[in-house]
């Protein structure tokens, strides 16, 4: 039954994604499959699915990075499909909190009373770069139209079969995607570049606010220039034997999820 239920997820075993998903399904038989980056990891999924036993459910658990815009509520997002993303940025972010940092840093050379401070510098010496990752990647849409002109998949036809119907209907689907790409000016980047600085107020940094938005390893980078000696490599395996699923919502709604699941195909079987 183990197998029935699988979390395809990034990285590989004893990766941060592996190891807080084994925290979040620790007792659920569910079997956790890492495939390696995002880039075709439906085509690894599907790949993997054909060649071993298909599974009765199955997710794919990945960090939203900057391919999807933060929910106004802290929520499990899913694609439509059986793709779900993290409300954070990356999975970094559920393992750099200040209390996690401090504590590991009790009897280190670099802890001190300055520690906090040094810890919101390191943020918001990144915040203008975030700020541009976030503009980009909120621009940025698909440019490949596809090849249908009429919605559904293929094996749908449209009413319409004659030939100025589908000439029109094709060159109607490339303008609307060079639409699209005028849409990428340098006016519209300031513009939402100035709002993602808005939203980067001191509240924002105060309420650690910048563990949802920012890009975990560009975090890290910064935090490590204010803390010589501090090492990641240590501090992360320190971080995830602490680590509490139950702390983050959208963790907790994927173990609500994949408890569902586990029920029904139980009483399934019953």
């Amino acid at each position: 039954m183990s197998d029935i239920i699988k979390v395809y997820c990034e990285g590989k075993a004893g990766s941060h994604d592996f190891d807080i998903l084994e925290k979040v399904v620790d007792g659920l038989g569910v079997l956790i499959v890492p495939i390696g980056g995002k880039r075709g990891a439906k085509s690894a999924i599907q790949v993997y699915e054909a060649g071993v036993a298909k599974s009765k459910f199955k997710i794919f658990f990945r960090d939203r990075d900057f391919d999807a815009p933060v929910p106004d509520t802290e929520s499990l997002q899913n694609d439509g499909s059986y793709v779900y993303y993290s409300y954070r940025t990356t999975i970094e972010n559920y393992l750099l909190a200040y209390d996690c940092i401090k504590a590991y840093s009790e009897g280190k050379s670099w802890n001190s009373d300055d520690l906090k401070d040094q810890y919101l510098h390191a943020a918001k010496d990144i915040k203008f770069f975030q700020a541009a990752r976030h503009t980009l990647g909120q621009m940025r849409v698909p440019t490949d139209f596809g090849t249908n002109i009429v919605p559904g998949k293929s094996g749908t036809l449209p009413e319409d079969l004659s030939e100025d119907f589908c000439r029109e209907m094709g060159f109607e689907q490339i303008q609307e995607s060079i639409g699209k790409i005028k849409a990428w000016t340098k006016e519209e980047f300031d513009r939402i570049f100035d709002e993602f600085l808005a939203l980067f107020d001191d509240y924002f940094f105060a309420e650690e606010q910048f563990l949802v938005y920012f890009q975990g390893k560009d975090f890290m980078k910064s935090l490590c220039k204010y803390l010589p000696g501090f090492s990641p490599k240590d501090y992360y395996k320190y971080a995830k034997s602490v680590f509490d699923y139950t702390k983050y919502q959208d963790l907790v709604e994927l173990r609500q999820l994949l408890e569902a699941e586990n029920r029904q195909q139980f009483d399934s079987v019953e």
